[in-house]
């Protein structure tokens, strides 16, 4: 990992490409950039994580997939799909939950290939979600911020009900502040308005919360709502359609520190 660089000084402000950018691409494995370092960005006095691939590897339901009778690897087909389908309806401007617009894409995958697994098998894919295990870098990162005095909340396209399960299963309920999901805005981030209520509800100012994600449409979106942004590089790439974030590494830890290392 190389030192940090200067943020580039032209960034196209746009969020632009969020839904075809998906999540779970099949990039092959990180690439390791520099770390960006936005010149102007103070240390956050709270940190948003987001939930699925950020804190936690969805791996185990590519596997509850397979059980369905779906081909090995299809989280990378129906995952995307079904982010495609939430920021549709977002643009369209309306709502609906992540378990709603999960079980009618899986339904449509399954369509494709024959196969008709009902409601109970639906379900006991979804119900995967809350155990999925956190990826072995979490708990130092979150015991970094800990360390620093900087309050932790999650931030998900999921139900605040499901990431508390996630959070508890992996012994790390004990570092989150409060579980936020975009069920109480019934916006999907990208939108602006998500990142906005979550610094309204934790009672600080965009500017001095940050967004930590693994998605660059994630980053994107809170970057357009004044918020400083933090980057992990998990088996994706960040688009260069996007707005990079502040800050970029391949490990929660490293990303972490960079947004400590911020002046305060």
């Amino acid at each position: 990992m190389n030192g940090p660089i200067t943020r580039r000084t032209a960034i196209r402000n746009v969020v632009a490409g969020a839904a075809t950018s998906g999540g779970l691409r099949d990039t092959g494995s990180a690439v390791n950039a520099p770390a960006i370092q936005r010149a102007a960005g103070r240390r956050p006095k709270l940190i948003a994580f987001d939930v699925i691939e950020t804190l936690f590897d969805p791996s185990p339901v590519d596997a509850a997939l397979t059980d369905l009778g779906l081909p090995a690897g299809s989280l990378k087909v129906w995952f995307p799909r079904f982010l495609r389908d939430a920021f549709a309806l977002e643009i369209a401007g309306e709502y609906q939950t992540f378990r709603e617009i999960a079980t009618a894409s899986l339904k449509v995958l399954c369509r494709g290939h024959e196969l008709d697994p009902g409601d109970a098998r639906i379900d006991a894919v979804l119900a995967t979600f809350a155990k999925l295990p956190a990826h072995p870098d979490v708990r130092a990162g979150f015991e970094a911020v800990r360390a620093a005095g900087v309050r932790m909340i999650t931030l998900t396209n999921g139900s605040a009900g499901v990431t508390r399960k996630m959070l508890a299963n992996a012994n790390l309920d004990g570092f989150i502040e409060r579980s936020i999901s975009i069920d109480e805005i019934k916006h999907w981030k990208p939108a602006k308005a998500v990142y906005l209520h979550a610094a309204s509800t934790m009672q600080v100012e965009p500017r001095e919360m940050a967004m930590v994600a693994a998605h660059d449409w994630d980053t994107a979106g809170a970057s357009r709502a004044g918020l400083i942004t933090g980057g992990v590089e998990r088996a994706n790439g960040f688009s260069t359609a996007l707005p990079p974030p502040d800050v970029i590494s391949a490990t929660l830890p490293e990303t972490v520190k960079l947004l400590l290392a911020l002046p305060v």
